[in-house]
């Protein structure tokens, strides 16, 4: 399909569209209606879901396009890493993208895992090398081990691109004092010029089959075609795109490409992938003067686990079990059988009720093959007098195994075989080829074409009954293990949805924030498909509400389990929430009959009294609670010491105290958070963590959200897969009128 062909009318697409912050819903649905986003088609089942923060959009719901406030703050560049959608569009007044319409292309096309489209403006003041390449390796696109590569190519093409592309500043030449001054005084104008800083820029990434990686940086500037020559250190800064930088980047990725009058960089990085090792190119010492007026990187960021809407996942796949066949991912067959998997030998009944095509161009060759099988009990035969025939008899009858003749008039077996294998309802479909041809290269093109197996003419009984039984086996256990993963699956979304209600949404904490003059912001992620931290609010009365933090010992169905238990336990009459102490030594002698030997929790249950600007507290060997002071120039790690809860039943809990007033805030968290390896081997110590505070409180705007950029940068620093739960929220006084 081209990119001009319109998709069927009847069968229009639902689309779900993000709009992110203040973002304009009315530059929203232009751009979604209008020509630059989708291809030419229905795009009247459009959904346009709302939030005034990343996590108000659910990480289990997928976006195909998100709308970013016009003029993107860096916090909201934390949606790349942890918004489940892979296009990112800047929604401001002059977007025109022209040819670069319309982003999301059928395929062949470009399928992005990640592109992000912005506004000069925006683009200049963004550290979106950075957030870009985190989320790539959120997404398993990119290798942690060559991102540091990655990340300093598209930081130089980037800047290139925006300077030298979109605004058209010439920094060639000596860089003197004097010509410095001058090119800021330039960028400050044209930034402020529509005809410069409307200007889109767009940065796209996909992962290619071999295992690498592809960028592609669009510019809507004057364009550059550089000299026919291969001494990159030689080219001329002059009239060019990526002029100074060009030789940097040559070094750093595989390939190097221009595209579209020069508008376009395309650098291509090999074996990157996740499931391959790495080449990186040395960076080491390196710097280029061609992004000195480009802002550098500020180091915080996030991630999310979400995949390209057309990337095939361990759920939806297999492989070819025959060792003659090709090692492709091969989608699911629909009708799969419901029965569990029971792991013992195939049923001999199942497996004669199987569905068994014979194609063959000649009657008693079907007839002999056909004679073997009802002998062996295989009654449920059906045929096909050639290729087309065959073809029609496998879209109508859904057969179990196809015996294959290659020889026939028409459509041969060749052509039968990559037809079915084109096909992702009958891709996994047996093929036991027969033929007399003697040669190697007709029997390696069948294999190459989508056979499963080759039996010889003339027809050994046994040896074709043998074949027929094993391949039917493998179908047969494959379906079974389908639906044992699909009923699993399903429970397990199921008790998911039903642990992810046990923690505050964003409407809610928000709206009970506000109630008392706080702003509570919060990032929940589980490390598997069930975890076990909770966490949860309780107002008690109009001044004091309480708070806890939950973690489970593990992660997974046993401490999901735990969650439920203790939750079940947690608002019981009979408790005194208003001690956290002596709520906490109840809630101990409560658990420790419920849960099995071995199995613990720790917990933090506190309350801030907004009237006495107080925090109370107890923990049973918690993470230490953050506490910080004099709008973030002071920090303090407060005691979590305790002992866990169901370990033993005559465990104390001391009531502890500090001061919370309007200039401090609050901080909880996982141990995932100091506990999980950073990128350079070091964990988030205290020291470290101190710092990372009050680098982001100095920021302008630094104190709004503090949740999410404290995740951004922990996202930034680690590992794609984290091994543990994560849970981190804030608590800040608001100014509220009234109060």
């Amino acid at each position: 399909m081209s990119a001009n062909t319109a998709l069927p009318t009847s069968a229009p697409m639902t689309h779900r569209v993000a709009v992110a912050g203040n973002a304009s819903l009315e530059t929203a649905k232009r751009i979604t209606f209008g020509p630059d986003l989708f291809i030419p088609e229905d795009v009247s089942d459009t959904r346009f879901v709302h939030g005034t923060g990343i996590e108000d959009f659910p990480r289990e719901t997928r976006f195909q396009a998100c709308f970013l406030p016009n003029l993107v703050t860096p916090d909201w560049l934390g949606a790349l890493p942890r918004l489940n959608c892979n296009y990112f569009i800047e929604a401001f007044d002059g977007l025109d993208l022209g040819d670069l319409s319309p982003l999301r292309r059928p395929f062949p096309g470009p399928q992005w895992d990640l592109l992000a489209c912005l506004s000069t403006q925006s683009a200049y003041h963004l550290p979106i090398a950075r957030k870009f390449v985190t989320a790539l390796r959120r997404r398993g696109v990119l290798h942690d081990k060559i991102a540091p590569t990655l990340e300093i190519a598209v930081q130089e093409a980037f800047s290139n691109s925006l300077l030298h592309g979109n605004m058209e500043i010439d920094t060639t030449g000596h860089l003197s004092m004097e010509k410095f001054n001058a090119l800021e005084q330039t960028t400050r104008e044209r930034l402020a010029d529509p005809t410069f800083g409307n200007r889109a820029i767009i940065l796209a990434a996909r992962q290619l089959e071999t295992g690498g990686v592809e960028i592609f940086i669009h510019d809507q500037g004057r364009g550059f075609t550089p000299p026919q020559h291969t001494d990159l250190r030689a080219m001329p800064g002059s009239d060019s795109t990526f002029g100074r930088g060009l030789s940097l980047i040559k070094t750093l990725c595989h390939d190097l490409q221009f595209e579209r009058g020069g508008r376009t960089i395309r650098m291509r990085f090999s074996g990157v992938s996740a499931n391959a090792e790495p080449t990186m190119g040395s960076a080491d010492n390196l710097h280029s003067t061609s992004s000195i007026l480009s802002p550098p990187p500020i180091t915080a960021s996030t991630g999310s686990q979400t995949q390209h809407v057309a990337t095939p996942t361990p759920a939806n796949m297999q492989t070819n079990i025959s060792a003659g066949a090709s090692q492709r991912p091969r989608p699911s067959a629909t009708g799969v059988s419901t029965r569990p998997f029971a792991g013992e030998n195939t049923d001999l009944s199942e497996l004669h009720q199987a569905r068994i095509l014979i194609a063959d161009d000649t009657m008693i060759s079907r007839e002999i093959v056909a004679s073997y099988l009802r002998a062996d009990g295989f009654t449920n035969l059906i045929f096909a007098r050639d290729g087309n025939d065959a073809i029609e008899q496998v879209r109508q009858k859904q057969p179990d195994l196809i015996i294959l003749d290659i020889i026939m008039p028409g459509m041969d077996g060749y052509g039968v075989c990559k037809e079915i294998r084109a096909d992702p309802e009958f891709f996994d479909i047996p093929i036991i080829a027969q033929t007399a041809l003697e040669e190697n290269e007709g029997r390696t093109r069948i294999f190459q074409d989508g056979a499963t197996d080759l039996i010889l003419k003339p027809l050994n009984k046994s040896e074709l009954l043998a074949r027929v039984r094993i391949h039917l086996e493998h179908r047969i256990l494959v379906k079974q293990l389908r639906a044992y993963r699909d009923r699993t699956q399903s429970e397990l979304v199921l008790a998911h949805d039903m642990q992810a209600m046990l923690v505050p949404r964003p409407d809610y904490y928000r709206t009970v924030g506000r109630d008392y003059g706080l702003s509570i912001s919060a990032t929940f992620q589980m490390s598997s498909e069930l975890g076990g931290d909770i966490w949860g609010l309780a107002p008690l009365d109009k001044d004091r509400l309480a708070i806890y933090l939950v973690d489970f010992a593990g992660h997974g169905i046993g401490a999901a389990l735990n969650t439920f238990r203790l939750h079940s336990l947690m608002w019981s009459e009979d408790e005194d929430l208003h001690d956290p102490g002596s709520y906490l030594e109840s809630l101990n002698v409560q658990l420790k009959r419920l849960l099995p030997v071995g199995q613990y929790a720790t917990m933090l249950y506190g309350i801030i009294d907004r009237k006495k600007a107080l925090f109370q507290y107890a923990c049973a060997a918690s993470t230490s609670p953050i506490i910080g002071k004099n709008n973030g120039q002071d920090f303090e790690f407060l005691n979590g010491s305790g002992v866990p809860l169901g370990i033993t039943n005559d465990a104390r809990y001391e009531t502890r105290e500090t001061p919370f007033c309007d200039d401090c805030f609050l901080m909880l968290y996982s141990d995932a958070l100091i506990e999980t390896p950073l990128n350079d081997g070091n964990m988030l110590e205290p020291e470290r963590l101190r710092d990372v505070l009050h680098n982001i409180m100095i920021r302008p705007g630094g104190s709004g959200d503090l949740a999410s950029q404290v995740t951004d940068y922990f996202y930034d620093h680690t590992p794609r897969e984290l091994n543990d739960d994560f849970t981190l929220i804030t608590l800040q006084p608001q100014t509220v009128q009234g109060r």
